[in-house]
């Protein structure tokens, strides 16, 4: 049986150097793992994952994901298209809409989120194909191919994204919530023929210590922003956390996240623990599962070398040692 994937996502926007980028990159590589993908916060994602990419050669590179808001889809599908054939088709092309109060602080409307999302989807595939009007030159079709995953938190919002995305990437879903998806997903593809097996993706915020207590505790300090965010707020809602929600919305910030919630979407405690919950992750129908680990470069490839060789791309890479430095 064919080893299983395994990815990475980091926030090189917190302070982090373009060294600093290229470092963890090519640790995510030599540990194995199959993709390393970068968010939007405070920096650019497309240029970042092209950085990724310079510093590797066999891992796959990606935006987890890069806000719609930010770039026209003509602009986003040239950069796109330029950084695969650069990495000789290594490059995921991850978008969503970001956050309300991300957008508003930037002055970005975004009360149409959806319908926007799912038609600046249909344009950016568009445009990779050579698709639209001739500007200064004839459009050209992208040289290789650039998967399109979609951001998603609600189930509905999983639905429409199968109708048009190679994949999803949701982030801080629970086992029984992705095994809920599945059904939405194939309701959704059952409307697109014309594209193969949709990949799901789930982000999964990572706390490694052996000290339970302390780790649930650094997470509330690490997520707490995401209390905020009512889309946040909806989706825990939903997924059966009504009084943390409720707690929420009234500005409890981070005393909201209770251990009951935090165990529900977290890989957290010991390594031992973490990897049991993978198991159940993958067994619930999870593709391609995305560590999340705290900000700094340091507690990244932490992360990334206590999982190392267990991703499919560990037979291509050398061994790391937990203990390296």
């Amino acid at each position: 049986m064919a080893q299983q994937r395994l990815a990475v996502t980091v926030i090189p926007g917190a302070g982090w150097r373009a060294a600093d980028i290229r470092t963890v990159a090519q640790e995510a590589e030599d540990a194995g793992f199959d993709a390393i993908f970068n968010t939007e916060v405070n920096s650019d994602t497309m240029t970042t994952a092209h950085v990724m990419g310079c510093a590797t050669s066999r891992i796959r590179v990606g935006t987890w994901i890069a806000n719609i808001y930010l770039r026209h889809s003509y602009v986003c599908a040239k950069g796109a298209g330029l950084i695969a054939d650069d990495t000789n088709g290594r490059f995921t092309l991850g978008l969503g809409v970001s956050h309300q109060p991300v957008n508003t602080a930037l002055g970005i409307d975004m009360s149409a989120a959806p319908r926007d999302l799912h038609r600046y989807v249909v344009e950016v595939r568009d445009w990779l194909k050579g698709r639209g009007p001739t500007t200064h030159l004839p459009q050209q079709p992208a040289p290789v191919a650039v998967p399109l995953y979609v951001a998603t938190l609600g189930l509905r919002a999983t639905e429409r994204a199968a109708e048009v995305a190679d994949g999803v990437m949701p982030t801080m879903w629970s086992p029984e919530r992705v095994q809920r998806s599945l059904i939405a997903i194939e309701r959704g593809r059952s409307r697109a023929s014309e594209l193969g097996p949709l990949d799901l993706t789930l982000g999964l915020p990572t706390f490694l210590g052996e000290d339970l207590h302390a780790q649930r505790e650094f997470a509330r300090g690490n997520l707490g922003l995401y209390t905020s965010f009512p889309y946040f707020q909806r989706m825990w809602r939903e997924s059966g956390f009504s009084a943390e929600a409720d707690a929420m919305a009234e500005g409890a910030g981070p005393a909201a996240l209770t251990d009951a919630l935090l165990d529900s979407f977290c890989l957290i405690g010991p390594l031992s623990r973490c990897r049991e919950r993978l198991v159940e992750y993958r067994e619930a129908g999870v593709d391609l599962p995305i560590l999340n680990p705290p900000v700094d470069p340091k507690a990244a490839i932490t992360v990334i070398r206590a999982f190392a060789g267990e991703g499919s791309g560990a037979a291509h890479s050398r061994a790391v040692s937990p203990n390296e430095s």
